[in-house]
């Protein structure tokens, strides 16, 4: 095991780097939400909502939390079907009008269980059977299906976690190429011959005016108008390089259809600049390559998966976040984890970080 390094103190043991990048990331939040709309205050409260989370599920040892695995599970189900019956991506609470995004919560959820339910085999020295793989290949299938019908990105990214926990937890190479073929195939299929199941259409279209915009080629005039968004938050990109506006000072900001959630990423960088561009995508990496490191140090296997999906969740969430604010890929309406404005999925994320500096701290065998 290497050297510890982290900055330990009577009040935190945690790793300390990772508490230091939510921060920047919230202070980003504060500047880029106040100069983008009047939600500030609201998002203030979420922010601090989410640090409560944060210190709830860092004192609380993951560990005990592993033994409500089984009933995580359920939950996500639960969750899962009342989402999809409200026709959207949120719930409402009951006798009030508060909306809660769900879906985020929903794929850690699967993510806990899956790692759990893998460890508790991996600890038995024993390997993943088939069966075992079957059982959790249908989970993985049901939970994207789900996701697929109102939110493909976000089913993306759950597939691709679980199948970056299950090569950490060394399961064989075959199983994993027949689950990404067959999700490949069915997905394509429902995508290409039936598109007005769920996202599917959606993601066609977005993918096409994409492709067609990248060729220099004519889209049509309803797709023009919604890929406008893109054109102009590349627009706010490019202008950052020869002179950023300062905070609050934006101008794209003011036509920018979602500046301070889905393209706060292209706002951010025409207010700090590029340079401030470039280091936000540095310290996701970095934030990424720190769970790595609590998971190399964790001597409990539920702790190393874990801690490996959680870190991949935030961190394919990001990137795709940019990628889309820079055309690199379709537009998705993915957020910018911490820095763009939201409630739930935001204190959900504090879930996350909580428990992935709770397994920082520990180093006993589950």
């Amino acid at each position: 095991m290497e050297q510890e390094t982290t900055l330990k103190t009577p009040f935190f043991k945690g790793d300390t780097v990772i508490l230091i990048l939510v921060f920047f990331f919230s202070i980003i939040s504060i500047l880029e939400v106040a100069s983008s709309s009047n939600f500030i205050l609201t998002q203030l409260f979420h922010l601090l909502v989410c640090y409560i989370t944060i210190y709830f599920f860092y004192k609380v040892d993951y560990r005990v939390l592993s033994k409500f695995s089984i009933g995580f599970l359920l939950l996500a189900v639960v969750l899962l079907i009342w989402t999809l019956l409200t026709g959207g991506r949120s719930i409402y609470l009951l006798f009030s009008k508060k909306e809660v995004q769900t879906f985020y919560f929903i794929g850690f959820l699967v993510v806990f269980f899956i790692s759990k339910y893998v460890a508790n085999i991996v600890n038995k020295d024993e390997s993943i059977s088939l069966r075992d793989f079957i059982i959790l290949s249908c989970i993985v299938f049901v939970f994207c299906a789900g996701m697929y019908k109102e939110n493909l990105s976000t089913a993306i990214i759950l597939f691709a976690t679980c199948m970056v926990v299950f090569y950490v937890a060394n399961i064989k190479l075959q199983y994993l190429l027949t689950l990404f073929l067959s999700m490949a195939i069915i997905g394509g299929s429902v995508m290409l011959f039936n598109p007005d199941v769920g996202r599917g259409g959606t993601g066609v279209g977005r993918t096409t005016t994409w492709i067609k915009s990248l060729k220099g080629e004519k889209i049509g005039e309803e797709a023009a108008k919604k890929y406008k968004q893109v054109v102009l938050a590349k627009a706010a990109i490019a202008r950052s390089a020869t002179q950023p506006t300062g905070p609050g000072q934006g101008v794209i900001k003011h036509v920018l259809v979602k500046g301070d959630t889905d393209y706060i990423y292209a706002n951010t960088v025409e207010e700090l600049g590029i340079g401030v561009g470039i280091l936000i995508i540095i310290l996701y990496l970095i934030l990424f390559f720190r769970t790595m490191r609590i998971a190399r140090q964790s001597t409990g296997f539920f702790g190393r998966i874990l801690a490996v999906g959680i870190g991949f969740w935030f961190t394919c969430q990001a990137l795709i976040h940019i990628g889309a604010n820079c055309e690199l890929i379709p537009t998705t309406g993915q957020t910018l984890p911490f820095i763009s404005r939201s409630g739930s999925a935001l204190i959900f994320s504090g879930v996350m970080i909580g428990v992935l500096l709770n397994i920082s701290k520990k180093e006993t065998l589950v």
